[in-house]
């Protein structure tokens, strides 16, 4: 279990390469330094600063600095600017990270060349409104609609129903019309993939649903106000 788990954070950790502090690196008390740009890193409590043209990793409270090379596993590349960092902060790139979401427990819907990424709950009221609102989009989006329980044991049960679902062929219907309990179960069930689905969630750090990723990395946690034009607002 312990080799798994590592082997899992191998593909999804952020991590800090060895911090050797270049020798022309002038480490001042940042209360006092000129702050050009400041982003909040997905790391617990961590932000990236740039100040008088270099960049350092600060504590949330202000008083540790980390110096040094800081590497994304997730998209296997150094992070050697702010840009960069702001992307990683602000967007989520599942095929970059090598991430195919149809081995989760997901349902699709639509047939469009751009593809869209939401995390939902069998129990939410807001996740079917922005199901039901993707219907008029399918000619040009696909959504993978990735199954979580973010609402308690009653959705983890229904989460877990589709996944062990015999037959596959009407599972969006019975998400979208509440009739999942109905689904008739495999005799076995391996839950090695729904376990993966559920470290996935908690690894990006999805805290509620419907959690939103359009074709471009963006990421809504939360429904959009409008879908259609969010989906089209990319930058």
């Amino acid at each position: 279990m312990r080799t798994k788990l590592l082997g899992v954070l191998t593909v999804f950790g952020i991590v800090t390469g060895p911090a050797h502090a270049s020798s022309k690196l002038e480490i001042t008390d940042p209360r006092a330094a000129k702050i050009e740009d400041i982003v909040k890193l997905p790391i617990n409590g961590v932000r990236a600063v740039q100040s008088d043209g270099q960049i350092m990793f600060l504590s949330e409270n202000g008083r540790f600095v980390i110096s040094g090379q800081i590497y994304d596993l997730w998209n296997k590349k150094p992070l050697n600017t702010m840009s960069q960092m702001r992307d990683v902060a602000e967007r989520l790139h599942f095929k970059n990270m090598g991430m195919d979401v149809d081995t989760l427990n997901t349902i699709s819907m639509g047939q469009g060349g751009k593809e869209v990424i939401v995390f939902v709950d069998p129990r939410c009221t807001v996740c079917h409104k922005l199901m039901d609102e993707s219907k008029s989009l399918v000619d040009e989006y696909t959504f993978k609609f990735v199954v979580i329980p973010a609402l308690g044991a009653e959705s983890n049960r229904l989460a877990k129903g589709l996944y062990c679902a015999k037959d596959k062929t009407n599972a969006l219907d019975a998400f979208m019309n509440n009739t999942l309990a109905s689904l008739p179960s495999k005799e076995t069930c391996d839950p090695a993939q729904y376990d993966q689905t559920l470290l996935t969630a908690h690894l990006i750090g999805i805290k509620g649903v419907p959690f939103v990723v359009a074709p471009d990395g963006r990421v809504s946690k939360g429904r959009p106000k409008n879908l259609k034009s969010w989906l089209e607002s990319a930058e």
